[in-house]
């Protein structure tokens, strides 16, 4: 790979990025550049590194080849997809997740099998965010056990890829995606846990937040 990129069309899909993300000055500071970087790079008065095109790719949820080639347009497109207000509801697919040994908790493929709605005004007032910022999952398993049963629905909130606090995340982990507890260590360290006490807590440097969960509500 080149250590820049340069054309309309990669501008177009850093566009896109910066929607899905919320604003210039968000996706600045979650990829540690100045805000002025990213308008250069929209003006096509500069270009990003390869490793700053992997912060971005990072940040927006996107691949790293989609950002930069535009190939597995469609695959990302769906990535950044958001929930769809209609009147006093909003209705949000439900991502119904498969995992590779029914044991590790990871997402290996996911389907959206249908939408449920919620109403807005309870999005805006008891979660306090924004309803297309929110990912609805169902979720197999029983490693959250019993906070998060199986078949459970869980809402995350992709806002916020990064830790704030001690917490239940959605983590990107080994390819894939995993609902785990994080807590930071004294260290500065990061212990990553299942609620289940049957599965070992690991403790490792950093970790890859796709969002928050917010809301967990009983098998439906």
């Amino acid at each position: 790979m080149s250590t820049t990129v340069v054309d309309a069309a990669f501008r177009s899909r850093l566009t896109q990025v910066i929607h899905s993300f919320g604003s210039v000055v968000a996706l600045a500071t979650a990829i540690g550049v100045s805000d002025n970087a990213i308008y250069k790079w929209l003006r096509g008065l500069g270009h990003p590194s390869v490793a700053n095109l992997v912060a971005l790719a990072r940040a927006g949820r996107v691949s790293v080849e989609w950002l930069a080639t535009g190939a597995e347009a469609a695959q990302s497109a769906q990535a950044i997809t958001r929930a769809v207000e209609h009147g006093d509801f909003v209705f949000m697919p439900r991502n119904r997740i498969r995992f590779s040994s029914g044991r590790d908790g990871i997402l290996r493929s996911d389907q959206v099998v249908d939408s449920i709605a919620f109403r807005a005004g309870w999005v805006k007032r008891r979660l306090n965010t924004e309803s297309r910022d929110l990912i609805l999952i169902e979720v197999v398993g029983d490693s959250m056990a019993p906070t998060v049963e199986d078949s459970d629905l869980i809402l995350a909130d992709l806002a916020e890829p990064r830790f704030r606090q001690d917490g239940i995340y959605l983590l990107r982990h080994d390819g894939g995606l995993t609902v785990k507890r994080i807590q930071r260590r004294p260290d500065g360290k990061f212990l990553v846990r299942s609620d289940n006490p049957k599965y070992e807590a690991m403790v490792v440097p950093n970790v890859k937040i796709i969002g928050r969960v917010i809301w967990i509500g009983g098998c439906v």
